[in-house]
């Protein structure tokens, strides 16, 4: 199988160790799902609240939930 970035991708159905099951992420993998967890929120937060000031401010029927 061909992979995009890394080129084989048979790394992601074997592993060298028991440690390492089930798959062993090739070096530079980047980052874990709670650190980019953690930059979603922080970075979408400032838009969430000036939406929230929008709904609060105005009555438009877009804005609404029914």
């Amino acid at each position: 199988m061909q992979g995009f970035r890394y080129g084989q991708v048979h790394w992601m159905f074997e592993s060298p160790n028991i440690q390492s099951f089930p798959v062993t992420p090739p070096p530079g993998w980047g980052y874990s799902l709670p650190v980019v967890w953690q930059i979603v929120v922080v970075s979408l937060y400032p838009l969430c609240r000036w939406f929230a000031g929008v709904r609060q401010r105005r009555s438009d029927a877009w804005l609404s939930y029914f």
